[in-house]
């Protein structure tokens, strides 16, 4: 596909699918993965693809935390990131620029209005691990259908004498599976409806979801979703005002994924 028709295709649906990694590298982020459970898990001798069959609710818990749900990742890594020509292209078109930073979790989830380039440098993404629906649903780590907002907090325009939410674009989300590629695992989203403006009102109320704009069902119904075969080494990237999620695992293994949060550098506040 072309530059010119991937980027209308995005202009259109709000999302791109596009190799990133090789099989080395989704091993490797794996094994890191891995070790951070093992913390919780205190077992050696398990597969993360069958971590459903030994962890319990109350292990699960703390592994899914925001303040736990992260690895450090090697700099060649982001390194492939900066050089992927269609991420660039995706990010020229909507900043006119392709300058991204990763932020440190704590900026992500909103717990501070800053970083510092000691913070950026831990290289911190966070990690999502979603186990089967029908083994046990009460583990499900995949939040309702929502949209990614800059550092979790909802801020709003008025359109037409109604509050909506206000993306901007300032972020975008790179989707990368781990474990699990076909449609029974991979994200859920609703092509085109970034570019909607999402009334505030329509956000539940009823959010156990941390800072996760977590839209009401009779809202989000009305978009149709759509779910990919992917295979090793593809991604998904997405605008931030697209809406996705409620993405059940409908496979026998656990689902893996990481969840690259590119932000418009110019957006951030860095201190030095």
């Amino acid at each position: 596909m072309s530059k010119e028709n991937f980027l209308n295709f995005y202009k259109k649906n709000g999302y791109i699918i596009l190799k990133v990694f090789d099989k080395n590298d989704i091993e490797n982020l794996k094994s890191k993965i891995k070790k951070k459970a093992v913390k919780y898990l205190k077992k050696k001798s398990w597969k993360l693809e069958n971590y459903h069959e030994h962890v319990n609710q109350s292990v699960n818990s703390k592994i899914a935390k925001n303040k736990n749900r992260f690895i450090n990742v090697d700099y060649s890594i982001i390194k492939k990131l900066k050089s992927n020509k269609k991420i660039k292209s995706v990010l020229d078109y909507s900043w006119s620029h392709s300058n991204f930073i990763l932020p440190d979790q704590k900026y992500l989830i909103g717990k501070s209005k800053s970083t510092t380039l000691k913070k950026l440098r831990k290289r911190e993404i966070q990690f999502r691990i979603v186990v089967p629906q029908e083994r046990n649903s009460t583990l499900s780590a995949a939040p309702p259908p929502h949209v990614d907002l800059n550092a979790g907090k909802i801020t709003n325009k008025i359109i037409n004498g109604k509050k909506v939410m206000d993306t901007s674009s300032l972020q975008f989300t790179l989707w990368t599976p781990l474990i699990g590629f076909t449609k029974d695992y991979t994200l859920r989203v609703a092509p085109g409806s970034h570019s909607q403006n999402h009334p505030i009102n329509r956000i539940s109320k009823n959010n156990k979801y941390y800072k996760s704009p977590v839209f009401d069902k009779k809202y989000y119904k009305k978009f149709r979703f759509k779910r990919f075969n992917l295979s090793k080494g593809q991604c998904i990237l997405f605008d931030g005002n697209l809406i996705h999620g409620g993405t059940n695992n409908h496979g026998k293994k656990t689902r893996v994924n990481l969840e690259f949060r590119l932000y418009n550098n110019k957006s951030i506040n860095i201190l030095r």
